[in-house]
């Protein structure tokens, strides 16, 4: 499994995980077949980065530790706006924000 940039997708990848939007709707699911226009349509709705199947191909363009360190830069509260759609990921976003206040305040 390998997290690349929506630019890089190719025909026939795979989807790793279900891909949602940004109120928690599903768009696709986990082992959806990819081709490169529906990635140009998931970027145009803002999506950069999808997690796709398989090992990394030369030249491939993979999301770089800085894309994914800006996502860890994001405060929870926007993270998880409008992705709260269930009380599992109720509890989920309370504790993280239980740990983070914690660690914040020492």
């Amino acid at each position: 499994m390998r997290i690349i940039s929506i630019k890089a997708v190719k025909d026939g990848m795979v989807l790793a995980e279900s891909l949602k939007n940004s109120h928690g709707g599903l768009l696709l699911e986990k082992g959806t077949p990819l081709t490169e226009a529906f990635a140009a349509r998931l970027a145009q709705r803002g999506i950069s980065t999808v997690c796709v199947e398989g090992e990394p191909e030369p030249g491939e363009e993979i999301a770089s530790a800085v894309q994914i360190a800006e996502i860890q830069t994001i405060p929870l509260e926007k993270l998880f706006e409008g992705k709260i759609v269930n009380k599992s990921m109720q509890i989920i976003y309370e504790a993280l924000i239980r740990i983070r206040d914690r660690d914040a305040n020492g």
